[in-house]
């Protein structure tokens, strides 16, 4: 398959390339640098602020969390080992001599302060519903502490390997300010050189870093939205890393001598909120006819060219024991959808907008809704936003239908609690029920699989009945590179590049 460019494309494509080559950071030039192509610019640095995917890929590379989470999704020591010494505390010993990027000692008072301000409400941290249970934190030296919780939270250990064990600098955060976003100081392999958004954010080595100092020197992420652009700049070597590759070009890249291709099924899922708080969707009979009108199967082909799965809820195959192949709550169908809105007494077509990042599949993902819910009494406007500013437009409810897609978790909680709780920080439907969030309480406090298993499919059942989300495809982590990188591949998508080499 021969890949053609648009004009459009390919302008862009050669005016990225000589900004890489100029400043010195070019493949070919500097082997000692990594160069990154992303879908988009992180929001922000700062992990307690952190809550788009765009910014998996750098998240890990400035950051290190307390655990460490294997790409088969094993828990082991990080910055610290944990011991469960009840149903109910966890006691953490920091290996000695740890610091941040600034010098500043990475020990239990260290962890403690960055603990209270995700917990402090002032932050307005993601991270506090996942750390909400926390009561205590009690230190008992300078490596040693041990977290108390409220009851017991079967995903504590998963939850403080990934963002919420994420530990910054208590002195940058004071120093900075306002300005931490930006430049944040973290304990992670590389450190904050330079951001100039969307354009390129750089990273070098840090080399007091635990494991000892990373093999490439150099990180630069450079935002390429265009997919053609990005695997266009990866074939020519001008990057040598990209995410989010186009599911389309997957049977081509395969076969591509010069490039690794690389997938593995995930953990998110990517659906649409539906804005319950406003008309139309306010309306649960609403609701469940737009979702009805929708066949997941069309999208998985039309975008996803058989990679991955189709999606009905949160819980995605890669997550076996929760999961539950035969969940199927609706028979999708446009006939079935115009018989929910007659037996609500809705008439005439249904004004819907869609919101949508400008990326292809996303746009492609959003033809197909158009014309599924046109047949099926709606009438369906398209809008589309750049990446950055997604998760404003999701957090301010700025919208009718937004895509709201999520990297996933490794435990269910992950994916459902934040979601579809009354107070949940990813809860951008403005969804409210109290039965599932007593479900999802109830489920988060139990360490039994199968009991939790048992919860979560009810509280599924309920969440397809209410459908304050459009549920499409559980997607594959799809990646390449060039062959030169050798590079560790995780489910979510993460980058953690301490552990890539080039030769």
């Amino acid at each position: 398959m021969t890949t053609t460019l648009s004009r459009r494309a390919l302008i862009a494509s050669l005016a990225a390339t000589p900004a890489a080559l100029s400043s010195g950071l070019g493949f070919a030039q500097s082997p000692r640098t990594l160069t990154i192509g992303v879908v988009s610019d992180p929001v922000t640095l700062d992990p307690a602020l952190m809550a788009s995917f765009f910014e998996l890929a750098v998240a890990f590379n400035l950051h290190e969390p307390l655990l460490h989470m294997t790409p088969d999704m094993k828990i082991e020591p990080g910055l610290a080992s944990a011991e469960q010494v009840d149903p109910v505390a966890y006691r953490f010993t920091l290996k000695p001599g740890l610091t941040f990027h600034d010098g500043t000692a990475l020990d239990a008072a260290a962890v403690k302060a960055n603990f209270e301000r995700m917990l402090d409400p002032a932050t307005a941290s993601p991270r506090r519903t996942e750390l909400g249970p926390i009561d205590t934190i009690e230190i008992a030296g300078p490596q040693s502490f041990t977290i108390k919780l409220k009851v017991p939270y079967a995903p504590f250990l998963q939850v403080v390997a990934v963002r919420a064990g994420m530990m910054v600098s208590p002195t940058a955060v004071k120093a900075l300010g306002a300005d931490f976003s930006a430049k944040a100081v973290g304990a992670g392999p590389y450190k904050f050189v330079s951001w100039t958004k969307n354009s390129e954010l750089v990273l070098e080595r840090f080399a007091g870093y635990w494991r000892g100092p990373a093999s490439i020197e150099r990180l630069v992420f450079r935002p390429i939205p265009d997919e053609t652009v990005r695997l266009a700049n990866l074939r020519s070597g001008t990057i040598q890393l990209v995410d989010g590759v186009p599911a389309q070009a997957v049977a081509q890249l395969s076969r591509e001598a010069s490039v690794t291709l690389k997938q593995s099924p995930g953990l998110g899922f990517n659906a649409f909120s539906l804005n319950c708080t406003r008309a139309p969707f306010d309306n649960p009979a609403v609701r469940r006819a737009f979702v009805t009108a929708i066949d997941p199967q069309t999208v998985l082909r039309a975008v996803y060219f058989g990679t991955g799965n189709v999606a009905y809820g949160a819980i995605p195959p890669s997550i076996g024991w929760a999961y539950d192949p035969a969940f199927a709550p609706y028979k999708p169908g446009s006939d079935a959808a115009k018989k929910l809105l007659a037996e609500a007494n809705i008439s005439g077509p249904v004004p819907v907008s869609i919101t949508v990042t400008n990326s292809p599949a996303q746009v492609r993902t959003a033809e197909i809704l158009q014309a599924q819910a046109n047949q099926a009494g709606f009438k369906v406007e398209i809008k589309q936003i750049d990446s950055t500013s997604l998760i404003t437009v999701l957090r301010q409810k700025d919208f009718d239908l937004c895509m709201s897609p999520w990297s996933g978790r490794t435990d269910p909680d992950g994916n459902m609690f934040n979601y579809f709780t009354k107070t949940g920080p990813n809860n951008f439907a403005g969804y409210h029920s109290d039965k599932v969030t007593q479900l999802l309480e109830q489920a988060r406090a139990l360490t039994v699989e199968a009991e939790r298993a048992k919860i979560y499919r009810e509280a599924q059942n309920l969440i397809a009945q209410d459908a304050p989300m459009l549920f499409l495809a559980f997607p594959a982590t799809l990646q390449a590179s060039v062959k030169a990188l050798d590079w560790v591949q995780y489910p979510d998508g993460n980058f953690q590049l301490q552990f890539a080499k080039l030769s």
